[in-house]
């Protein structure tokens, strides 16, 4: 698999074309490895300038020959699909060391206790600008910053540590290339990494650094969401039907909209059974925010 170097990511995003931009995570990977036989996901992939998969998150999907050869398989289809370091995102961040950490902290703002290990062990009550070199708290961070399980393969898997670190290259090219105008998408079906993003953009929203500063819009496409693009698109196989990806749909909390009969909008955050989220698709005004 590819890793994509910070020069070429800045290269293209220094593009004077705005580009389609999706980060990856490993539950969404996982289940396009899935559903793959039964659909032509990858016309949606394909629509990607760039699809990035950070280290932190690549380090799970290797626990999954499955989802490697995937990922192996749609970039030999030409997907445009590369690893990026998280050591890079000094250099894409433009060396700015002080919005890095503060995109780290947000990110980590609703996990109290790594929050706290960032501000005792990192921050330490000093100055920003006396932050001690990124790849030194960086490698401090994963390594005791996150709680850890070691597998059955005998990798110690990092709890949240692909999710934040999706959040805050989302937050990088949100802040430092806005004025590109790229479009940034986090697919992921993980609650958490939604929460971390929206949490992390208030917080930057109230920081006097940030509050002034404009910012890309951040979207997300969850499993769900991918489900009724594939199901608008027409893009189930001749010989299967909706129910033949359904059996790899998560029963979870949906967070949609929908008209209600004066044509106002309703919202929702429930929880959508399989069978409710069929009779959801085939209403036009059904809307998956996450």
């Amino acid at each position: 698999m590819e890793v994509i170097q910070a020069a070429k990511l800045i290269e293209v995003l220094n593009s004077s074309t705005p580009k389609k931009i999706g980060i990856l995570d490993n539950n969404t990977i996982s289940f396009l490895s899935k559903i793959s036989k039964y659909t032509y996901v990858d016309n949606i992939l394909m629509n990607y300038d760039l699809l990035l998969i950070p280290n932190w998150v690549y380090e799970e999907v290797k626990d999954s020959e499955e989802r490697v050869n995937y990922i192996e398989s749609i970039f030999n289809k030409n997907v445009h699909v590369y690893i990026i370091n998280e050591n890079d995102y000094e250099e894409l961040s433009e060396y700015k060391a002080g919005w890095l950490y503060k995109f780290f902290l947000y990110s980590s703002f609703m996990i109290g206790e790594l929050k706290s290990f960032i501000k005792r062990n990192i921050e330490k009550n000093q100055p920003l600008e006396e932050l001690d070199n990124y790849e030194d708290w960086l490698k401090l961070l994963y390594e005791n910053g996150f709680e850890g399980k070691t597998l059955i393969n005998g990798r110690t898997k990092k709890k949240n540590a692909g999710e934040i670190s999706i959040s805050v290259l989302a937050l990088v090219m949100s802040y430092i290339y806005f004025e590109r105008n790229h479009t940034i998408t986090v697919m992921s079906n993980d609650r958490g990494t939604y929460d971390f993003v929206k949490q992390a953009k208030l917080k930057l929203v109230n920081d006097k650094t940030f509050e002034k500063l404009e910012s890309s819009v951040i979207t997300f496409k969850s499993n769900d969401f991918l489900i009724k693009e594939i199901y608008i698109n027409d893009f189930i196989t001749a010989e299967q039907d909706i129910y033949s990806i359904i059996e790899f749909r998560d029963e979870k909390r949906v967070k949609f909209t929908k008209s209600a009969l004066d044509n106002s909008i309703e919202e929702h955050d429930e929880i959508l059974s399989n069978e409710a989220f069929i009779e959801s698709l085939q209403d036009k005004t059904f809307n998956i925010i996450f």
